[in-house]
Formats: C-alpha cells, sequence, structure tokens
C-alpha cells in the first residue's frame, strides 16, 4: 500500500512538473513572440518614418531647386531689362510675379513644414530669405550682393541633404 502511495505521489507530483513547465515554457513563448512583434512594428514604423523623410527631403530639395532658377531666371531679366533702359526697374507690388515663383515658394513651404531635420529646415528658410531678397533687390548692386549668397546657401543645403539621406535609406 505504501508503494502504491509513493507511486500515486509520484505520478501526482511528475504530473504537476510537467504542466508547470509546460505552462512556463508557453508563457515564455508568447513573451518572446510579442517581444518580437513588437521590434517588427518599430522597424515597420522607423521604414514608413524614413520613407516619409526622404519624400520629403527630396521634395523640398527641388523646391529649393526651381525656386533657385526661378529667382535667376527673373535676374536675367531684369538684368536685360537694365541693358537695354540703363535703369534698374525695382520690383513693385504691381510687377508680375517671377516665373516659377508662386509654385516653387508654395511648395518650398509645404515641404519645410514636412522635414524633421532642423539644419536642413534651417538652410530652406535661409534659402527663401537669400532668394526673395535679391528678386526685391532696389538696385542691380544690392541685387548682386544677395544673389551672391545663394550659391553658398544651396551647396550648404545640398551638403545637408546629402550627410542626411544615407540614414534614411538604412534599415
Amino acid at each position: 500500500m505504501e508503494q502504491a502511495i509513493f507511486g500515486l505521489v509520484g505520478v501526482l507530483l511528475g504530473s504537476m512538473i510537467t504542466a508547470f513547465v509546460t505552462i512556463y515554457a508557453e508563457h515564455q513563448k508568447g513573451k518572446r513572440e510579442a517581444a518580437q512583434s513588437d521590434r517588427q512594428y518599430e522597424r515597420e514604423r522607423q521604414s514608413a518614418r524614413d520613407t516619409f523623410q526622404r519624400d520629403s527631403i527630396l521634395t523640398l530639395q527641388n523646391a529649393v531647386i526651381d525656386l533657385v532658377k526661378s529667382v535667376h531666371a527673373e535676374l536675367d531679366r531684369v538684368i536685360a531689362t537694365t541693358e537695354e533702359t540703363q535703369k534698374w526697374p525695382a520690383r513693385q507690388w504691381e510687377t508680375p510675379t517671377a516665373v516659377g515663383w508662386s509654385a516653387a515658394l508654395l511648395l518650398l513651404k509645404s515641404s519645410r513644414a514636412r522635414v524633421f531635420n532642423d539644419e536642413i529646415r534651417s538652410l530652406a528658410t535661409e534659402l527663401e530669405k537669400a532668394a526673395g531678397d535679391s528678386i526685391w533687390a532696389k538696385s542691380l548692386d544690392e541685387a548682386e550682393q544677395y544673389s551672391k549668397r545663394l550659391e553658398p546657401l544651396l551647396d550648404r543645403f545640398n551638403d545637408a541633404v546629402a550627410r542626411t539621406l544615407p540614414s534614411l535609406y538604412q534599415g
């Protein structure tokens, strides 16, 4: 009888240990799967953020380039007018908008708001200001001074974009 009781206790104890180990293993497996799912969610979220930033930065870069092209075209037009008339046609409120200026400016402003990188946003703002100063210059000398700021700013802007983009393609 004693052996039967010990056998029963052994079977019960073995069953409890097996049940405990099985429950513990399933719990650990569930924790690992949840952690893996969380990591996958974070990777997908980071990938979406990086894609959004790449697209936003490239759109901003295109807007900046279009704005600078518009400024150069307008300055070329005004300089040609100056050569013909010997008088700088200072821009007034009534002066027609430079070709492509409005579209580029609107795109610059909207895409700049979507870029998270402070340096890129700041340089885009500086470029916008320098471009506007060039367009609204009161004299040829003033236009020349403002325009000289555009190329170095554009180079700094493109350098900042070039430093930022590679990190948005990793992952």
